[in-house]
């Protein structure tokens, strides 16, 4: 939760003291120093702070009555309930009562609690005389180990507690649990600021939750065995209880329990995958549901089955074939985010009703957006700071609508933005505070210190059925929330009529959709079909929407579809077909619950889905037909797709007659749906495919990009049709549209038609073509391997061509392979094109019979070492052959990839820039020569990294850090992976595919590599930027200069004495900038996420090119930890604990490097018990055990230490510690 997002400001900072690496010893410092004021008085905390005029800010409740506090929610009486956090982060040693394994979901006694406990535990805040004040505090439950989320329900509370979702029972309500049940369990604890938070009971009744990437989830009922959990890493997830037992892919029906003898079980679900370390959601009045997130964009829309772009990792659904974005484009200044509401209070003036109130731990404030629909999504702007606190204690962790209609914020109250803060300085850790605050509006007729409930004796319990029905007019979304949640609890015959008659009245419209909310949640008693129908002609599009949600939420219910089975196909057909494209988002994702079962993954097992119904595609394919909707053809997609790959003769058919007249919209669907089929590897789906491309007669752009969608699929693996196909290809080549000519020769060329390949053999030889056409040419033929097609590149690489079509033909040459090829690729590495010369250097060190050649040509002067390529330099330096490194060595000299002395090169290098006049044309050959390689800039260069406009240039100092050592700070996906192919072959560049098929490289220059999985021997990260050290090694004045061009380049003005000392100084030329879409938002180690990996063991490590990290994976073990000795090449890394021997069996795993090994000693009291050379041969985890029985019952320091053994790839990767 509180995570730290550093950026480049901090690691000058911290580089600038010589700060020491240890984890156990790093203290921020730059934008996230830890605020050195005395912590201020509530009251002087409260005259700090900043509201727009009109509004105010009351304490409802501050230390010693409320402290660290987590989550909170409120009872149905107005009380404010609060989970206290003590044992953030790293967890309590002491026995929890309510942790261990779960064995069955049924209740059973509060324990009997004996000596030491956990500390977390859940309060309860009461405002007595109702003045705006908490004055009373009952502890409810205590023993809590890092609970996270709370939320009242069914006589109790919710509480979620890792590993399991608890319910504590107070059926008699004197406000102590007199019994408590697991109803999930599986909740990981692998990143304990990534826990499962945030508890919601969302307009369905399901149990709503967000959930962080870096913790990894298998959610399922007590007792059921691991491996049938459901994934749950990113996100937001939801649970309910149901009458029978669950497993996964077939949930049972949506019903309660009418016996509180017997609980029901629980069934969950992933509702939206995606995103980051999400910390708060709510929905809108039509029942959409926002989240924010940390480190990437802040804000998104989370439609039901979405698949979000995400900070780490991989979705568990690969066959969406896109993530959906955020819905900003802006940023703010500092960023770490956590708590969202959607206000709907009815207390503040209505130009806030509706929009988004963010919390922003790092920025000390509460930021204002306001939401808008576009299409069947939304956009999202800045509207203003809401709330600035102006003080550095101030930590909002929660915002939520109170039952006084304004809006209430949960602060942690910390003098430290980050946690790794407090590890540094265990001492300096707070415990003591935490605040809860009310942010008032002052009008005529209220007066600032208002009542923090409507009714001092507010009890929604003891109102009548009718009384309930009624709180649905309610202004304050709170109060009607939490009416409908006691209602639907409640069991009434009555209230299925008053709620059936509300929803019919045209009187207030939130009081109409509550009572549709309510009578979806209802046990079926033949009221809800009827009302859905109703609700599906209304003239209101949220109460259309939510009959097709209905509807959907309903799909593996046997009980509601009785007597329906007629009448759904029409219901949805209706629907689909709606004027709103909202309401056809709605009935998409419906018809995705219909044909898998689960929104984001195929929950169908062995039940398939006897869906039959394509007039409701139709339908909706009809209704969009003219639309570009991302969001909705995504949905429409991921309704299909379980569908087509079942039946695909069927679902085709029905493509064939529908795509032509519902374009553009279908042309989406059909490159998804020709993708898919090729994906299966399934011969026959893909002669279904080309059937079906070839029924497409006058259509051309269906065709085309039927074919190319038919292409995409073959990237990873070619599967070649069953029939043979020729001759529909040949007459395509022939046709007019260019596009589809090229489109079915690069097919009939990847299929094996030789008559195909000597018509572009031909066209390549034509000199008359452009260079534009016959590149164009020969990379239709990179996957082709026969003599006729290496004959005619290697002439290309004799013939002296244009410098582009000469490099696509080196690249080709180094995918072919072969010695013939040496000779030529030699001479162009001596090239004075720059580009044919590192597409040469390239291609030669891919192969170690090449790289040999290479090295030896430049030890005989053929090849100049001078201004060799960086990228290229690190990988044979640090290659896995160590002849090929030493080789290296000899040739080129010493390779320093991250330096000791790295502060004081970038002083050196400062010092060049600050003598002399740039010469701004000299640094444009050199910038040209090198950076353009990988970024664009000003309408040039290439798109491997980042645009440099606007991306750490805005001062001298900014500049160098970022160039000279670029693995500070490393963008997500754009760290540089190492790909060995079976035939051995070395790639590298950044990864932009990753799939179950292929993966795909993009390397400087722009090359891009796909190969497919089965091909590939090893895929290694190698932790550091794809842009490598080596920068600062360029002479000080040609350095001088290219730093100039890139600070100020004649394109954006004259370099004037003004603008050069204002770069020197740091201040921001540009005015303000403008939103702008960021497709990277950079990050550095996470701490954090670090020393919370095993918080029993301290790590000491160094900041080692982008080490230590905790891993989501490696090798087939999730949860890792990868560390690297310090670059003394004596002292080792280390994970140290000091405990008494009550255990004694030590075991844990290990591995090391695809490239390298390293040495493991295991020490108790700085004597050696055990040492193992971990190599990189199988197995590759290593299972260690070590026996403590000569030390039981003492207590000692054990250290696991990792040695450098050689210094080559010294990388250590531990998973799984434990004392046995």
């Amino acid at each position: 939760m509180k995570k730290h997002h550093p950026l480049l400001t901090l690691f000058l900072t911290s580089l600038a003291l010589g700060l020491q690496p240890s984890i156990n010893g790093k203290e921020l410092t730059g934008t996230y120093l830890p605020t050195t004021n005395e912590c201020p008085s509530p009251e002087e905390a409260r005259a700090k702070m900043s509201v727009p005029e009109g509004y105010d800010v009351r304490c409802f409740a501050h230390e010693p009555m409320v402290q660290n506090p987590v989550a909170m929610t409120w009872d149905h009486r107005g009380r404010l309930w609060v989970v206290e956090a003590y044992e953030y982060p790293n967890g309590s040693p002491h026995p929890a009562p309510f942790g261990g394994e779960a064995k069955d979901d049924q209740y059973h006694p509060m324990p009997k609690v004996v000596g030491s406990i956990p500390r977390d535990r859940v309060i309860i805040l009461e405002d007595t005389n109702n003045d705006g004040e908490a004055d009373k505090r009952t502890v409810f439950v205590e023993g809590l180990n890092l609970a996270s989320a709370i939320l009242c329900g069914d006589d109790g509370i919710y509480i979620g507690q890792q590993p399991h979702l608890i319910h504590f029972r107070d059926a008699n309500g004197d406000d102590k649990p007199d019994d408590w049940r697991v109803v999930l369990t599986g909740f990981g604890r692998q990143d304990t600021h990534e826990l499962v938070n945030s508890f919601t009971w969302g307009p369905d009744g399901w149990l709503y939750m967000t959930h962080g990437v870096f913790t990894n989830s298998r959610v399922r009922r007590p007792g059921q065995p691991e491996n049938e959990g459901f994934k749950f890493d990113a996100g937001i997830g939801r649970a309910r209880p149901v009458k029978v037992a669950q497993t996964p892919g077939q949930p049972a029906p949506a019903q309660l329990t009418k016996s509180d003898a017997t609980p029901p079980s629980w069934e969950f679900e992933v509702f939206a995958d995606g995103t980051s370390n999400p910390w708060g959601c709510d929905y809108d009045a039509a029942g959409n549901f926002f989240i924010s997130a940390c480190v990437i964009d802040h804000f998104f829309h989370m439609a039901p089955g979405g698949i979000y772009v995400r900070q780490g990792g991989a979705p568990e659904n690969p066959y969406s074939y896109e993530l959906l974005p955020s819905i900003v484009k802006h940023k703010h200044f500092r960023a770490a985010y956590a708590g969202v509401q959607i206000y709907q209070g009815g207390r503040y003036p209505k130009d806030t009703w509706g929009h988004a109130f963010i919390g922003n731990i790092h920025d000390n404030a509460i930021h204002e957006e306001v939401i808008s629909p576009v299409g069947a999504g939304f956009k999202c702007e800045p509207r203003r700071d809401f709330l600035r606190a102006n003080d550095g204690w101030f930590r909002p962790v929660s915002t939520q609508t109170g039952p006084d209609g304004f809006l209430w914020v949960m602060d942690w109250c910390d003098k430290y933005p980050c946690y790794q803060n407090a590890k540094a300085n265990p001492e300096g850790v707070d415990r003591d505070r935490g605040r809860i605050w009310r942010v008032e509006h002052v009008n005529r007729t209220f007066q600032s210190g208002s009542p923090s409930r409507e009714h001092t004796d507010l009890n929604l319990k003891k109102l009548s059925t009718e009384a309930l029905v009624e709180l649905f007019e309610h202004p304050n979304n709170w109060m009607r929330r939490m009416a409908r949640r006691v209602l639907v609890e409640r069991k009434d015959a009555e209230r299925s009529a008053r709620l059936e008659s509300l929803v019919k009245s045209e009187e207030v419209p939130f009081a109409r959709m509550e009572a549709l909310w309510a009578i979806g949640q209802l046990d079926h008693d033949g009221k809800v079909a009827s009302t859905l129908d109703y609700a599906a002609s209304h003239k209101s599009a949220p109460f259309r929407l939510w009959a097709a949600r209905w509807v959907g939420e309903h799909a593996a219910d046997t009980s509601f579809k009785e007597g329906m089975d007629i009448a759904v196909p029409g219901f949805l057909e209706r629907l689909a077909g709606d004027k709103d494209p909202a309401v056809r988002l709605a009935t998409a994702i419906a018809l995705r619950q219909f044909s898998a079962r689960r929104l984001t993954v195929d929950g169908r097992g062995k039940d398939q889905m006897r869906l039959a119904w394509p007039e409701m595609f139709t339908a909706l394919m009809k209704a969009g037909s003219l639309e570009k909707d991302r969001m909705l053809s995504f949905s429409t997609w991921q309704a299909i797709e379980p569908m087509l790959v079942s039946n695909p003769t069927f679902w085709l058919d029905w493509l064939a007659e529908t795509a032509p007249e519902t374009q553009p919209f279908s042309q989406a669907i059909v490159h998804k749906a020709m993708h898919r089929l090729s994906d299966t590897q399934n011969a026959k789906h893909v002669d279904r495919a080309f059937a079906f491309c070839e029924g497409l007669t006058g259509q051309d752009a269906l065709l085309g990009t039927a074919l190319e969608g038919l292409i995409k699929g073959q990237e990873g693996s070619i599967t070649k049709p069953v029939r043979n196909v020729s001759a529909a290809l040949t007459g395509w080549r022939k046709h007019q549209d260019p596009t589809i000519s090229a489109h079915a020769r690069t097919l009939a060329v990847l299929w094996g038609d030789e008559a195909a390949v000597q018509e572009l053999l031909i066209g390549l030889k034509d000199t008359q073509k452009s260079e534009k056409d016959r590149i164009a040419i020969l990379q239709s033929l990179r996957q082709v391997r026969t003599d006729s097609v290496k004959n005619a590149v290697s002439s290309l690489l004799n013939d002296n061509e244009p410098g582009t079509l000469t490099v696509t033909a080196i690249r080709m040459a180094a995918d072919i392979g072969g010695d013939d090829f040496i000779p030529a690729l030699l001479r162009l590495a001596a090239s004075k094109d720059f580009q044919i010369r590192y597409a040469s250097i390239e291609a030669l060190a891919g192969r170690d019979a090449w790289t040999d050649a290479m090295l030896d040509a430049i030890a005989e002067g053929k090849i100049s070492a001078s201004g060799f390529p960086a990228p290229v330099r690190r990988q044979l330096a640090t290659s896995k052959d160590k002849a090929t490194r030493d080789h290296a060595f000899k040739v080129l000299g010493a390779w320093q990839d991250s330096s000791e002395d790295i502060k004081t090169l970038i002083a050196q290098k400062k010092q060049a820039c600050l003598t002399g006049e740039p010469d701004l044309a000299n640094g444009k050959l050199f910038f040209t020569a090198t950076c353009m390689v990988c970024h664009e800039f000003h309408g040039g260069g290439q798109k491997v990294g980042p645009d440099l406009i606007g991306s750490g240039r805005s001062n001298l100092d900014a500049l160098l850090a970022n160039v000279i050592d670029p693995n500070q700070i490393i963008g997500n996906g754009y760290e540089n992976f190492t790909l060995a192919t079976k035939d051995g072959r070395t790639l590298s560049g950044r990864v932009v595919e990753d799939t179950p098929g292929h993966v795909k490289l993009l390397g400087p220059g722009g090359a891009s590599q796909i190969v497919a999985r089965a091909e590939i021997a090893t895929l290694t990260n190698s932790q550091q930027s794809l842009m490598p050290m080596g920068f600062g090694n360029l002479p000080d004045t040609a350095f001088r200069d290219m730093i100039w061009y890139i600070l100020a380049p004649p394109e954006e003005g004259p370099l004037t004495q003004e603008k050069k000392e204002l770069l020197i100084r740091g201040v921001e030329l540009a005015e303000p900038a403008k939103p702008q879409p960021q497709k990277t938002n950079w990050r550095a180690i996470d701490w954090e996420s670090v020393s919370h990996w095993n918080p029993d063991w301290k790590v000491n490590a160094p900041d080692f090119e982008r080490t230590p990290v905790k891993l989501a994976e490696y090798h087939g073990q999730t949860n890792v930890l990868l560390v690297h000795p310090f670059t003394d090449k004596k002292t080792p890394a280390s994970l140290e604990q000091k405990l008494k021997v009550t255990k004694t069996k030590l075991k844990f795993r290990v591995a090391s490097d695809d490239r390298g090994d390293w040495l493991l000693k295991v020490m108790v009291d700085g004597k050696e018990i055990k040492e193992q050379t971990i190599d990189n041969q199988k197995p590759r985890w290593k299972d260690i055990e070590v026996d403590l029985t000569p030390y039981s019952g003492q207590e000692v320091t054990v250290k696991l230490e990792a040695h450098p053994n050689g210094w080559a790839w010294e990388f250590a990767y531990w998973q799984g510690i434990t004392l046995e």
